[in-house]
């Protein structure tokens, strides 16, 4: 089975401020996460056992943080940065 990705609309702002090849770039590394998602993420520490969130690397610059919805089969993006910014948040 497939899962769908979703982008909340902090991660849609992030995407727009990017330039278009980066960020076609990031969306097709995203969406080739949709067959197995589990295998290219890190849990993020601290975060809600219940409903962890999970950090994606995408390159050498860019993290995507994740939530993974395994009943629905749904990734929901929440925010796409700079690696150096992106967990001032999580």
């Amino acid at each position: 089975m497939s899962y769908r990705i979703e982008y909340t609309s902090r991660a849609r702002k992030d995407l727009h401020k990017l330039d278009r090849p980066t960020a076609q770039r990031i969306i097709r590394a995203l969406h080739g996460l949709s067959d197995r998602p589990y295998s290219p993420i890190r849990k993020l520490k601290g975060t809600n056992p219940g409903h962890p969130v999970y950090s994606f690397r995408i390159g050498t610059q860019y993290r995507a943080i994740l939530s993974i919805h395994d009943t629905i089969l749904v990734i929901h993006v929440l925010e796409i940065e700079d690696r150096k910014l992106v967990y001032r948040d999580f």
